[in-house]
C-alpha cells in the first residue's frame, strides 16, 4: 500500500518545465553535434549517411507485403523497403532491374531556332560554344544512368545539381526525406527535410549553398521565416515549413518512373506477390532433390501359419521388441553409406523417388515471365527462341524505356540554355545500347545520303558519340592530313574493276574473231563439197552412139515416168528430187521449197 501511495504522489507532481533559455541550448547542442562540430564527423559516420542516402532495405514476410499491397498509398516507403529487400534476395529481380535501367544510351543530338542566315554570325557562334562546353563538363551519360536505376527501384530518383569546378553532378538526396509538394512543364517538384542536416556524419559544406541559407534560417535567424508559399514559381521555390523547405528547380531536380502518379512505388510491385515465395520454391526444391538423393526400404513381417483362415491375434513370427532392434539394425546401416543388413522380413524392396529438377527453374521463368519481359533476353533456356518474337519483346522494352527520355531532355533544355544568350537549343536523346538499335540508326542516316540529305548529327549518335566530338575527329584527321596517308579505297576498286573489264573485254573480242574465222572455212568446204558432188552428178557425153529420137510427150501434164499427172501437187522428175535432196544436206537450202531450212 505505501508503494501504491508514492506513486500516485509522483503522478500528482508535475514535470518541471524547459525554459527558452534551456531549449535554445539544447539547440545550441545539436548544432555543435552535427554540422559545426568538426570533431564529431568521422569517416565512418560520413560513411554511414551516405549508405543511408541509397539503400534501406526491409525484410519483407508475406503478412506484411499483403498488408502494404491493401494500402500502397499509405505505405509507400514500406514497398520501396521490399523493393531493395527483394534485390538483395532475388538474382532474377536484380537482373530485371539491370536489363530495363542499363539499357537507355543517351545520344544526344540537337538543334537551335537559328535562322539560316545566323549560322555564320559571332553570336550563333558564341552561343553554340558555350552549348559544347556545358555537354563536355556534364557527364549526363552517367548521371542520368544513375538516375534511371533509382526510378526502376523506387519509382523516383531526387537530386541537387552541384558545381564541383570542371563539372556538374547530379548529387542524390535522401528519399526517404524528400516529398512531392508540385507539378511543373518539367515534371514533379519537391521540398526536402532539413532535419537531415542535423544527423551526425551529415556535412552541409558538401551540398549547395542554397541549403546553408535555409539552414540559417530555420535554427540561426528562426524569427525571420516567412511564410509558407508552395505557389511560387518554380525557380523561386524557398519557403518553408518546420523543417520542410520548398527546392526551387535550380537547385535540385525530380526525376520519376510514373509521371502520372504522385505517389512513389516501384514500378514492379505487382511482382514481389511471386517475388516473396522464392524461399519456399528453393526449399521445395531442396527437398525433392534430397528425395530423389534419398531411398527407402520395406519389408513384410513373415507369419507363423499362413493357411490360418482364422484371424488370430499376435501370428507374427517375430515380436514387436525384436522387429524394431532389426529394424533400428537396419537404420544403422543406411544412414551414410550403402551397407548389407539382414532382417527377418520377407518380400523386402527399396523405394526410390524421381527428380524433380524443373520446379525451382519454373518458378524463376514464371516469374520472370509475369514481369513482361521475355526471360531469354536475360536467361539462357533449351528451348530455341524464335528470333522474330524476340526482337519484336525488345522493341516493346525499348519502347517503355526510352519515354523517360521526354524528362531528361527538359531538363537539359532548361539547363544549358542558362548558359546562351541570344539562341535556345533544343535537345533529344535518342537510342539504346543493343547493337541492332544502333545498326539501323546509323543505315537510316547514311541511306539520306542517296537524296542528298546530310545528318551529322545522326551520324554520331548512332555511333554513340557527341556532335562535337564528331566534328572534332574531322578536323584533327583534316588539319594532320591524315586522308593523305591513305590510298582511298573506291579508288583502287575502280581501277582494278576497270583492268577487269578491259580483260574480259579483249578475251571477249578475241573469241569472236575465232569464231567468226572458223564459220568462214566452214562455209568454204562446204562450197567446195558441193561443187564436187554437182560435178559427179553430170552426164558424159558417149562417142559412137547414135542419138535417141526423143519421144513425143503427150499434151497437158505428165508425170516422171511419161504417164498423165493427176490432180493433186505437182511431181518432180527423181533425178531432180536426188540433186535437191543432195544440196539442201550440204548447204542448208530447201532448193525445192524456194528458200532455207
Amino acid at each position: 500500500m505505501a508503494n501504491n501511495n508514492n506513486k500516485n504522489v509522483n503522478r500528482d507532481k508535475k514535470e518541471p518545465e524547459l525554459t527558452e533559455q534551456e531549449v535554445w541550448n539544447i539547440i545550441e547542442f545539436a548544432r555543435g553535434m552535427s554540422i559545426y562540430g568538426q570533431g564529431y564527423i568521422t569517416p565512418e559516420l560520413i560513411s554511414a549517411r551516405m549508405r543511408d542516402v541509397t539503400l534501406n532495405p526491409m525484410q519483407a514476410t508475406e503478412d506484411a507485403l499483403n498488408q502494404a499491397l491493401s494500402n500502397p498509398k499509405e505505405n509507400e516507403l514500406q514497398l520501396r523497403q521490399f523493393s531493395q529487400d527483394f534485390e538483395m534476395r532475388s538474382m532474377v529481380y536484380k537482373r530485371l532491374i539491370s536489363y530495363m535501367a542499363d539499357m537507355l544510351a543517351f545520344d544526344i543530338t540537337y538543334t537551335s531556332n537559328a535562322e539560316p542566315k545566323d549560322y555564320d554570325s559571332p553570336k550563333y557562334k558564341k552561343d553554340l560554344k558555350a552549348v559544347e562546353d556545358i555537354l563536355e563538363k556534364i557527364p549526363y551519360k552517367k548521371e542520368f544512368a544513375v538516375a534511371v536505376k533509382q526510378m526502376v527501384r523506387n519509382d523516383a530518383f531526387f537530386a541537387c545539381i552541384r558545381d564541383v569546378g570542371n563539372t556538374y553532378v547530379l548529387q542524390e538526396l535522401p528519399a526517404d526525406y524528400c516529398k512531392i509538394t508540385g507539378r511543373w512543364e518539367g515534371g514533379f517538384l519537391f521540398s526536402f527535410n532539413m532535419y537531415w542536416f542535423l544527423l551526425p556524419g551529415v556535412d552541409i559544406n558538401m551540398y549547395p549553398d542554397f541549403f546553408k541559407k535555409k539552414y540559417k534560417e530555420l535554427w540561426v535567424n528562426g524569427s525571420t521565416q516567412k511564410p509558407y508559399a508552395p505557389s511560387l514559381p518554380p525557380e523561386m521555390r524557398s519557403s518553408t515549413w518546420v523543417y520542410w523547405v520548398d527546392v526551387p528547380i535550380d537547385v535540385g531536380v525530380c526525376f520519376k518512373y510514373s509521371v502520372e502518379l504522385a505517389t512513389r512505388l516501384p514500378y514492379f510491385t505487382p511482382l514481389f506477390s511471386d517475388l516473396i515465395l522464392q524461399a519456399l520454391m528453393r526449399n521445395l526444391q531442396k527437398n525433392a532433390s534430397m528425395a530423389a538423393a534419398s531411398k527407402m526400404i520395406i519389408g513384410q513381417v513373415p507369419m507363423l501359419n499362413k493357411d490360418a483362415k482364422a484371424t488370430v491375434k499376435d501370428m507374427i513370427a517375430i515380436s514387436p521388441d525384436l522387429l524394431g532392434k532389426f529394424l533400428a539394425l537396419v537404420k544403422s546401416s543406411i544412414n551414410e553409406a550403402i551397407k548389407v543388413a539382414s532382417a527377418p522380413l520377407e518380400d523386402m524392396q527399396g523405394i526410390s523417388f524421381d527428380s524433380e529438377n524443373e520446379i525451382y527453374d519454373s518458378y524463376l521463368k514464371t516469374t520472370l515471365a509475369s514481369s513482361g519481359v521475355n526471360t531469354n533476353l536475360i536467361f539462357t533456356s533449351d528451348i530455341k527462341p524464335n528470333v522474330l518474337e524476340t526482337q519484336l519483346s525488345l522493341n516493346v522494352d525499348e519502347q517503355m524505356m526510352t519515354i523517360l527520355y521526354e524528362q531528361f531532355n527538359i531538363f537539359m533544355n532548361y539547363f544549358v540554355n542558362k548558359f546562351t544568350r541570344t539562341f535556345k537549343f533544343n535537345f533529344v536523346f535518342e537510342g539504346t545500347q543493343f547493337f541492332l538499335n544502333r545498326q539501323q540508326r546509323l543505315e537510316a542516316a547514311m541511306q539520306l545520303f542517296n537524296v542528298g540529305i546530310v545528318l551529322p548529327q545522326k551520324i554520331a549518335a548512332a555511333m554513340g558519340m557527341k556532335p562535337a566530338q564528331l566534328r572534332k575527329h574531322m578536323e584533327e584527321a583534316q588539319a594532320t592530313g591524315f586522308m593523305s596517308l591513305l590510298s582511298p579505297p573506291q579508288l583502287e576498286a575502280q581501277k582494278e574493276m576497270a583492268e577487269i573489264q578491259g580483260k574480259q573485254q579483249k578475251e571477249l573480242a578475241d573469241q569472236t574473231a575465232q569464231n567468226q574465222k572458223e564459220l568462214a572455212d566452214q562455209a568454204a568446204k562446204n562450197q567446195e563439197k558441193v561443187a564436187e558432188k554437182q560435178s559427179k552428178l553430170q552426164p558424159k557425153p558417149s562417142v559412137g552412139v547414135p542419138a535417141v529420137k526423143p519421144v513425143a510427150k503427150p499434151e497437158g501434164k505428165t508425170t516422171a515416168t511419161g504417164q498423165p499427172a493427176k490432180a493433186g501437187r505437182p511431181q518432180k522428175p527423181l533425178t531432180k528430187i536426188s540433186e535437191e535432196t543432195e544440196q539442201t544436206r550440204t548447204e542448208g537450202e530447201n532448193l525445192g521449197r524456194g528458200g532455207k531450212i
